[in-house]
């Protein structure tokens, strides 16, 4: 269970605030046992992807220059593919990489950019997610909504 969630930071609609996402998340379990569930290509299986989406196939390369992808499965058997290329990755800290939708034609969708920083918040840690380069509101918005999910279930994840 988390022990607090902070969601989209309310801003008044922008240019800028509409093609970036911040999310922040404190979880129970300290940085190296988050950054692992991040990094691990075995945990990721059991946790990424929103409610009711499952990810048995997630592949992670966790080094800059690695790539990962995360085929997910939604609950009606729909498939829909991420994936990327670390940019950065700071053990336990900090890990940068590339984020496109594979498209139906199977080219690489817009390219946007997630940061993820893992801080030492007392005993646990806060988990701030940045993602930049929505081509809208609507997309912003969906990703929001997906991280929010996402964000559920490795939390559900780190208590088992």
């Amino acid at each position: 269970m988390t022990d607090a969630v902070t969601a989209t930071r309310p801003e008044p609609p922008t240019k800028s605030n509409i093609e970036t996402l911040t999310i922040e998340r404190k979880f129970k379990q300290p940085p190296n046992v988050v950054f692992k569930a991040w990094t691990d290509p075995t945990a990721l299986r059991q946790w990424v992807g929103p409610l009711h989406f499952t990810c048995p196939a997630a592949e992670m390369d966790a080094r800059v220059g690695g790539s990962y992808v995360f085929p997910m499965i939604s609950a009606d058997g729909k498939f829909f593919t991420v994936r990327g290329v670390i940019k950065d990755l700071i053990p336990n800290a900090l890990m940068r990489f590339s984020w496109a939708w594979d498209q139906e034609d199977g080219s690489a969708g817009r390219m946007m950019e997630v940061t993820l920083e893992f801080r030492k918040s007392g005993s646990g840690t806060l988990l701030i997610l940045h993602q930049s380069n929505f081509i809208d509101e609507e997309a912003r918005t969906s990703h929001n909504h997906g991280w929010q999910g996402c964000l559920d279930s490795l939390a559900a994840y780190l208590e088992e």
